[in-house]
């Protein structure tokens, strides 16, 4: 471009052998900004509101006493950048929201709440999905209430996410919205595209690519509330190969609650670096059965790069045919995939599940666990050795009862370096790579009575595993 130099006192920016006055460029440049953003505060998009009580859907719409009526006015919208739809509150509403048109990265549309009362509820009454974004961009939906009720069982949603099979399905936010009761489908036996995988309370899929640059971007999930689904809690996928297929990009989900769920908690695939963060995930297969459910865990991500999983607390997942542990590596999985900072507990299957060889990605490096506080997880804190490095540091495990350190296959692929080990002495040990580890310190138990007394023990536990490493967190 050019370069700022100091002319006679004054500066002036050098471009293509031309001599411009900076202060005048600079004004120019922040003239332009204003303009823009003018602009943009004129177009800030129509109001539609939606009231199930008193609308009419020979209303206008686009004022609380012209508000429309059903959920079928609202399908015949062609929404806009800046519109909204706003649902009235304390109004109830059966069937599936399915939105048309695209906001853009400026201005979102929106679906949210107006008026006083209790949250506005969608049941979506056995449909597909309760709200539908299929093949729509820069999308928000926030503060409603979701079910989704059925006597049958079925692939089901409570929010579904579809992208457009050609191009770049982009910027949809999911958050602070409570969805329960979706009786969708958790039986894992089912023929492809009907088992337990295919739906979830918030499910976000890909129907389909038309090349190999097509996918999601800009997905985020947060701070929801999702409590007693008969499905899955979150998840994310590609339909047709959710095992192989890495493309989807800044996908986050963060800071939700999942409590009673009738299969996984949270299940990420198919993504470049995601970030799963910050979530609580409670009582995962707890409305599940043994012929049903067969296996589930609570967070884990299958055929994503570099995996990010992190401050996310999880506890009392239920172990059926197998499995039941808090987190898992999963099919496909490639780069390096890293847990820290997690807190589980109470896992009847136990702390984490290696299934990285199942369906082998060449380009899988290796699963980094560290900093993580796993207590009175049963049956073992390592499930299965598939053959691929295990860097495990600086992390505590507190149990009362004995465990297995690693269950069934074992090997020397699981690297156990510098972690703190409160457990009892007739814990098996099988064989693994261990280095400077602590076992049964009487300063650490006696810090973990004294630790779990605050309210912030976890932060605390977790700041004197980093020290105990050599690191700051």
């Amino acid at each position: 471009m050019g370069a700022l130099d100091d002319v006679q006192g004054v500066k002036v920016l050098q471009i293509d052998g031309k001599t411009l006055n900076a202060e005048t460029v600079q004004k120019k440049f922040k003239h332009t900004a204003k303009a823009e953003k003018r602009k943009r505060r004129r177009n800030m998009g129509r109001i539609f509101y939606l009231d199930a009580v008193n609308g009419n859907d020979e209303n206008s719409g686009i004022a609380p006493d012209a508000a429309l009526k059903s959920l079928e006015a609202a399908n015949q919208i062609l929404f806009g950048a800046g519109d909204k739809l706003l649902l009235k509150c304390g109004c109830e509403w059966k069937g599936m929201l399915c939105p048309h048109g695209d906001g853009d990265r400026f201005q979102f549309a929106q679906i949210g709440t107006y008026g006083d009362g209790e949250v506005p509820l969608i049941d979506g009454n056995g449909a597909y999905a309760a709200i539908l974004l299929e093949g729509v961009s820069y999308w928000k939906v926030k503060g409603l209430r979701i079910c989704n009720h059925s006597s049958e069982r079925c692939v089901r949603q409570g929010i579904c996410i579809s992208a457009k099979s050609e191009g770049i399905t982009a910027g949809i936010e999911i958050s602070d919205c409570e969805i329960f009761e979706v009786d969708g489908e958790n039986r894992r036996a089912m023929p492809v595209y009907q088992s337990m995988y295919w739906n979830g309370a918030v499910y976000v899929t890909f129907p389909g690519r038309t090349s190999a640059q097509d996918h999601l971007h800009d997905i985020i999930i947060s701070n929801n509330y999702i409590h007693d689904v008969r499905t899955s809690g979150i998840r994310v996928n590609q339909q047709e190969d959710f095992i192989n297929d890495i493309h989807h990009t800044h996908v986050v989900v963060r800071g939700n609650r999942i409590e009673r769920t009738g299969s996984d908690g949270i299940i990420v695939a198919n993504c470049i670096s995601p970030l799963i963060d910050s979530n609580v995930c409670f009582d995962a297969g707890a409305l599940g059965t043994l012929e049903d459910t067969q296996l589930i865990a609570g967070i884990w991500v299958c055929a994503t790069r570099d995996a990010l999983i992190q401050r996310n607390e999880v506890a009392r997942t239920r172990m059926f045919e197998n499995d039941g542990t808090a987190f898992d590596t999963d099919w496909g999985t490639a780069g390096t995939t890293v847990f820290q900072y997690n807190y589980s507990h109470d896992n009847e299957g136990g702390f984490w599940l290696d299934c990285m060889k199942l369906n082998h990605n060449r380009d899988c490096e290796k699963t980094i666990l560290r900093y993580n506080i796993s207590m009175r997880d049963g049956r073992g804190i390592a499930v299965y050795d598939q053959g691929i490095l295990t860097e495990w540091y600086g992390n505590l495990f507190f149990h009362e009862k004995p465990i297995q350190i690693c269950c069934f296959d074992e090997g020397e692929n699981f690297h156990f370096d510098h972690n703190i080990f409160c457990i009892p002495q007739e814990t098996d040990w099988q064989k693994a790579r261990y280095e400077e580890n602590i076992v049964n310190d009487s300063q650490w138990l006696e810090l973990i009575q004294y630790e779990t007394q605050n309210p912030n023990w976890r932060d605390h536990v977790t700041e004197k595993l980093c020290k105990f490493v050599g690191v700051t967190r």
